[in-house]
């Protein structure tokens, strides 16, 4: 089953390598290249499908850094889920979330996975329901 997956990720490199492995899974990818660009991608697809189904997520999981430029990963999450609490949304990151930053967020919804990592386990993590 090809998922839609919009991935937010400052370091070109590890973008690409995200995008091409889970391109060859047949999966549909939107890369940004830091924190406002994703919500703003985030939000668009929103609205479009907003008429559509109500039940919906725009994508069917989100991928975030923690450390990306204009906002973190941890803010992304939380104005992502302020919208849409059913999201999915993975920190793929080398930085553990600590104390309160990105605690109160946090549902059954959130997943996480330390780099370093494999790309088999970022695409299982991802495939993972």
């Amino acid at each position: 089953m090809s998922l839609n997956i919009l991935i937010a990720e400052d370091n070109q490199f590890t973008a690409t390598q995200y995008d091409r492995i889970l391109r060859r899974y047949g999966h549909n990818v939107v890369m940004t290249r830091d924190g406002s660009e994703c919500l703003e991608k985030y939000r668009s697809v929103l609205k479009k499908n907003e008429f559509n189904s109500l039940d919906e997520n725009p994508f069917d999981v989100v991928v975030l850094d923690q450390s990306m430029p204009k906002k973190s990963g941890s803010e992304v999450a939380e104005e992502i889920l302020e919208a849409n609490p059913k999201q999915k949304i993975i920190f793929a990151s080398a930085y553990a979330l600590t104390g309160s930053e990105g605690t109160k967020h946090l549902n059954k919804k959130v997943g996480f996975l330390q780099k370093p990592f494999s790309l088999r386990e970022f695409v299982e993590k991802i495939e993972t329901r």
